[in-house]
């Protein structure tokens, strides 16, 4: 049904060809296409990382004493921002 009604606008107005050799310049079928793509999913991640990493970080400026997993750096005291910084690191 809904076939026979795009066909009868399409045959009234005659807009699938246009739109067809627009659509074909909006999405090329060259293969440097890809690098853009890339490109674009590369940005979606770093985005979506960051968003997340957002709600982990706490951005204090209070002097803390290190007591994480990272042992070059027991008890060593530093902002509580750097401290975040690591637990999200390890």
């Amino acid at each position: 049904m809904i076939r026979r009604l795009v066909a009868a606008l399409d045959e009234r107005l005659g807009v699938a060809s246009p739109l067809r050799k627009t659509l074909r310049y909006v999405f090329p079928d060259h293969w440097t296409f890809m690098l853009g793509e890339i490109a674009m999913y590369c940005f979606v991640v770093l985005v979506a990382t960051g968003i997340f990493l957002t709600f982990y970080y706490v951005p204090s400026d209070s002097t803390v004493h290190y007591q994480g997993s990272y042992l070059p750096l027991q008890g060593t005291a530093m902002s509580g921002a750097y401290e975040s910084v690591l637990k999200l690191s390890f």
